[in-house]
């Protein structure tokens, strides 16, 4: 049997162990978009194809190389995900096919070639695995610009760098260095890999110190509406017994009109609790009031219509960002009205294990959007970037499974929220 004819043999039946490690790389940083195996294997088996036609196909190695790297990208888009993040996933990916060639060198006969193309999976398996592991929070959250060059730039530098190496006469004579120059290479995009997980390690820690600080807020104050109304509960409870003397004394010498005034004013007096919000939900008792607090104090109407039963398990981190952004947002907005149609307008409601959120404000400026429709920021140093909070607000929902809708018109700023799956405390048994 031809030789060549073998080593292509055994590089197309090789050549699937390579597609599960990609997909075992893309589908532990991201989400597939596909639920159905069928049609997930369907794109790989056309990606397959393409591979193949390439690998047969006249044109020069730098050409190939520019279109794989392009089918890697594509087949990033089967995952739900930044777009930047998947680009970068998937020039990374690239680098460690590339440069796991480029470190094992076939011995130059058919079954060293053969076996060369096993270990070379092998090591790129080993490679993503290590990746998978040591990588905490990759493929999510924001980073700064110098660092998505570096995630950006060094996999391309490192692509052309294999290219004009591999031409270079020095490694033609000899070759011994080139493996050692890709090893070089695979251990920086490894360093830059790691890098940037551990700044999104830390850039996320900080972000889940400050959101304790916030809810470490508003559970304060809800602990002083508390405090506040159980003073105010023991104090009556105190004096009650000398307010019904008194009632009773008013009663024989000043008649029963003057009584039922009195006895008016102590209902009105229990009437008012010192909280807008009483629902039963700890965090949302917490937040709500403490928003409608901050709202109070500069004139702003806080209308709340709850319709949700007590003991929800809602996630802190979830609420408090949800309505943490949502109401800030309306403050700002409804603080530069001047005319007396400031309000903010929540509601909610739980039906059939879901939590449905409508917040309601009026505004006055003008909302600008992109092209993709998103809202850019409304303050002054903004310069044109889009709305932080609506977008943390939009990535924390779709990353539970929610719903998000934004509609402005007339003058009235409306965001609707729905949460599935939300459950209800069992009570414990009396």
């Amino acid at each position: 049997m031809n030789n060549m004819f073998v080593e292509e043999l055994f590089y197309l039946a090789t050549f699937p162990l390579l597609l599960f490690i990609i997909h075992y790389f893309f589908s532990h940083f991201f989400i597939c978009r596909m639920e159905s195996r069928l049609w997930l294997s369907a794109c790989y088996m056309l990606y397959f194809t393409i591979h193949t036609a390439l690998h047969f196909s006249p044109w020069s190695g730098s050409v190939l190389l520019l279109l794989n790297t392009g089918l890697i990208v594509l087949l990033s888009c089967l995952y739900r995900g930044d777009l930047k993040w998947r680009v970068c996933t998937a020039l990374f990916m690239t680098v460690l096919i590339l440069l796991s060639d480029a470190v094992i060198q076939p011995i130059y006969s058919t079954s060293g070639y053969v076996i060369s193309l096993f270990i070379t999976k092998l090591l790129i398996f080993m490679l993503v695995y290590i990746s998978v592991r040591i990588a905490r929070t990759f493929g999510d959250g924001n980073l700064a610009g110098s660092y998505w060059l570096f995630l950006f730039f060094c996999p391309i530098i490192s692509i052309l760098g294999v290219i004009q190496l591999s031409d270079h006469p020095f490694f033609r004579a000899y070759p011994i260095f080139f493996p050692i120059s890709a090893i070089g290479l695979l251990i920086i995009n490894f360093l830059v890999f790691l890098l940037c997980d551990r700044v999104l390690q830390a850039h996320s820690a900080q972000h889940k110190s400050r959101l304790l600080e916030q809810q470490m807020t508003y559970y304060v104050n809800q602990y002083q509406f508390i405090k506040e109304r159980h003073e105010e509960t023991v104090r009556f409870q105190h004096d009650f017994k000398n307010i019904l003397l008194g009632l009773h004394a008013r009663l024989q010498s000043e008649g029963e009109n003057t009584s039922k005034e009195e006895i008016e004013k102590l209902l009105g007096h229990i009437g008012h609790p010192a909280e807008l919000c009483n629902s039963g939900n700890l965090i949302l008792d917490a937040m709500l009031n403490y928003k409608a607090q901050t709202a109070k104090r500069i004139g702003i109407p806080f209308l709340i219509d709850l319709n949700i039963p007590p003991h929800l398990v809602l996630d802190a981190a979830v609420i408090s960002v949800v309505l943490g952004n949502a109401l800030d947002n309306a403050i700002e907005a409804v603080q530069k009205m001047t005319n007396e149609d400031r309000y903010i307008q929540i509601q909610m409601h739980y039906l059939h294990d879901s939590l449905f959120m409508r917040m309601q404000n009026p505004y006055i400026h003008e909302i600008r959007t992109n092209r993709q429709g998103e809202l850019y920021s409304t303050k002054p140093n903004a310069q044109g970037r889009h709305g932080l909070g609506l977008r943390n607000i939009k990535k924390i929902v779709n990353d539970n499974n929610g719903l998000v809708d934004i509609s402005y018109r007339n003058q009235l700023f409306q965001l609707e929220i729905v949460l599935f799956n939300i459950e209800r405390q069992q009570s414990a048994p009396a």
